[in-house]
């Protein structure tokens, strides 16, 4: 693998450190006392990674934000803050049973400037900057300026979803990980990163791969109404995501009461959605 994290939980590219413009420890929520098995994926909402990488340590950040690291549209790379730390880049968030994501996940910035505003023929970052062949689409939470047509939302280069993949690959190796989010996904209708333009599906499946063979612990959806509702939470009370089919497979990641928490697998062994089912209507896979 290209990137590696090494004992001292600081990222490396091809066994040197990749640059480090480190967040003070005020811009930080202190060591995890458990590493963490999610990462959320964030946009910057800005210029360069370079640019979102200094403010992240600048006195004038008021709500004293950072990251893990920042990965720049040709694919560069800066870490902020290494990996053992919390940083702040979750705020007001929950997922499952946690509440406020900095202590249970690590960030992933993109260079990227969002959601557009139309300016004549074409779509402008918020500092009018033109963006060329925007990616036209409505948020699945909601338009940020509440329209119900698509809007543009800048896209991402090639060669920063690599690097963000390898990245990720390399947390997943280190620590586990099992789980990724948008920041969209844990703070529903306060966040729009990454957004639309970001296909979500296809990076978590690139980045954990094919876990259909673990049969012995995995489990199938098994339901008298051949449909399993997966929920954005574990309760009634949330919103449905998708219905399974009968027989479904599903990798259980943690439970909650009378509900667990599962991947989707899709045909080909990847990963689809993440959400809540409800427990006793699944049945172990092997």
């Amino acid at each position: 693998m290209e990137f590696r994290i090494d004992s001292k939980h600081r990222l490396t590219r091809k066994g040197r450190l990749v640059e480090r413009v480190m967040s003070p420890a005020a811009h930080t929520s202190g060591t995890f006392s458990v590493q963490p098995k999610i990462i959320v994926m964030h946009y910057t909402y800005g210029g360069s990674g370079r640019s979102s990488a200094e403010w992240f340590r600048d006195p004038a950040n008021r709500y004293k934000s950072s990251a893990h690291v920042v990965v720049d549209r040709d694919g560069s790379v800066i870490q902020c803050v290494d990996f053992n730390t919390a940083a702040n880049h979750a705020g007001r968030s929950s997922w499952g049973p946690f509440k406020g994501l900095n202590r249970h996940a690590y960030g992933i910035e993109l260079a990227n400037w969002g959601y557009l505003q139309k300016r004549g023929s074409g779509w402008t970052s918020y500092t009018g900057l033109a963006i060329a062949d925007p990616v036209l689409a409505i948020h699945k939470n909601g338009n940020p300026n509440g329209s119900g047509a698509p809007i543009g939302w800048e896209p991402f280069p090639a060669a920063l979803i690599s690097t963000a993949t390898q990245i990720a690959r390399a947390l997943t190796e280190a620590y586990g990980v099992t789980e990724i989010v948008g920041h969209d996904d844990i703070s529903v209708g306060r966040k729009w990163d990454p957004g639309p333009a970001f296909d979500m599906d296809a990076f978590r499946a690139d980045v954990l791969e094919d876990m259909s063979a673990d049969t012995a612990n995995l489990l199938r959806s098994h339901t008298p109404s051949d449909t399993l509702n997966l929920r954005s939470g574990p309760g009634m009370n949330f919103a449905v995501l998708e219905e399974l089919p009968e027989g479904t497979l599903l990798s259980p990641q943690q439970y909650d009461a009378n509900w667990v928490l599962v991947h989707v697998l899709k045909e080909n062994g990847t990963v689809g959605k993440t959400g809540w089912v409800f427990a006793r209507l699944t049945i172990p896979a092997g």
